[in-house]
């Protein structure tokens, strides 16, 4: 199929940004990997990187999104939706810019457990990629986190609907409380559900729009 062989070229370029060790790089997908995508999973694997007393939880996601890149690039320029696109967000609000960087201060949590932190947002629109990671120059009350979506304009589905491979990749290192250990799977879970919140938003965002 045209439609795999696309996905699977795309997919073998594509690697963490932002310095990510090679050990916790994607590889290609497979073609059972990429049967699964044509079929509206999303393809995770968890990553765990330890050293120098640091420990990182997370990994990177594929999924397939009905949209262009253009919108799925645009949706984080608008902060008020990220409360519908980051999972156990309260509050989300611009704090600050600086050139392509914006500042973005989230409140996150339940009823028991809370807390906030900035993270820097930056756009490469010319690559369909957008970066993100903490700003330790105001409170966290994580250790560090950083991550990544990138975009990639697909072959239109069969009904002429435009559709986009979204690549997602976080780490955050909350600490080394004893609260941080037992929360670290459970918050991994919640990092790699982002891609499903995303298609959601974009599909009742997007989905119906008159092609351009």
């Amino acid at each position: 199929m045209r439609f795999s062989r696309s996905i699977m070229a795309f997919v073998a370029g594509l690697t963490l940004a932002l310095g990510m060790p090679r050990s916790a790089r994607a590889d290609g997908l497979s073609t059972e990997e990429t049967s699964r995508l044509e079929h509206g999973e999303t393809i995770v694997r968890e990553r765990t990187i330890e050293g120098d007393e640091r420990r990182f939880v997370g990994g990177v996601t594929y999924t397939i999104v009905e949209g262009t890149v253009q919108d799925l690039t645009s949706l984080f320029e608008d902060v008020s939706a990220y409360q519908r696109l980051l999972p156990k967000t309260k509050r989300a609000r611009l704090v600050g810019v600086n050139g392509p960087d914006r500042f973005v201060e989230l409140v996150q949590g339940n009823a028991f457990l809370e807390t906030s932190y900035t993270i820097r947002v930056r756009a490469y629109p010319e690559i369909g990629e957008v970066r993100f990671w903490l700003d330790p120059t105001r409170p966290h009350g994580i250790d560090d986190a950083w991550g990544y979506f990138r975009a990639t304009e697909l072959p239109d589905a069969a009904d002429g609907n435009h559709r986009a491979l979204l690549t997602y990749g976080a780490m955050v290192d909350i600490g080394s409380t004893f609260v941080g250990e037992m929360y670290e799977e459970r918050l991994r879970a919640i990092m790699l559900s982002v891609p499903q919140l995303v298609r959601r938003y974009v599909q009742r965002t997007f989905h119906g729009r008159p092609h351009t």
